[in-house]
């Protein structure tokens, strides 16, 4: 009986502990908490610095057209292919934040609404696109 009380303490310590942190916000988000999902656009500097700052960032071209040219990095993902991908559970992760872009503005904003309506919380889209990014300087993958 004393093993059985002793264990429940245990796990209500345990539990108690877990729930006293408090939430992790993300500044880039506009600090929600409260489970608000939302795309955040951003122009290749910004871009820029979550690339060489977020580790827990993926950045995803929807374009089908990614061996033309590429963000560093950036992961061949189509949009036609984006909803299968993301049922199929193969490299995202609705854990990570993501950077979507395209070479058109429209594909890139299907993209992140794709990931929005899914369980990702954090989007980030590069506004201007590749063509943004490229003018920018930013660095290129062939």
């Amino acid at each position: 009986m004393r093993r059985v009380v002793l264990l429940a303490l245990v796990l209500m310590l345990a539990v108690g502990v877990a729930g006293c942190g408090s939430p992790s916000t993300n500044p880039d988000t506009n600090g929600t908490t409260d489970g608000t999902k939302k795309v955040v656009e951003v122009d290749p500097a910004k871009a820029e610095d979550l690339i060489a700052t977020d580790r827990d960032l993926v950045v995803i071209d929807v374009s089908g057209r990614w061996s033309e040219g590429r963000l560093v990095s950036a992961l061949d993902t189509p949009l036609d292919q984006l909803d299968g991908i993301i049922k199929g559970n193969y490299l995202l992760n609705a854990s990570k934040h993501y950077l979507v872009y395209s070479r058109d503005e429209e594909s890139s904003k299907q993209g992140a609404q794709t990931l929005l309506d899914s369980s990702f919380s954090v989007v980030y889209r590069l506004t201007g696109g590749f063509d943004a990014w490229v003018a920018y300087g930013g660095y290129v993958e062939q």
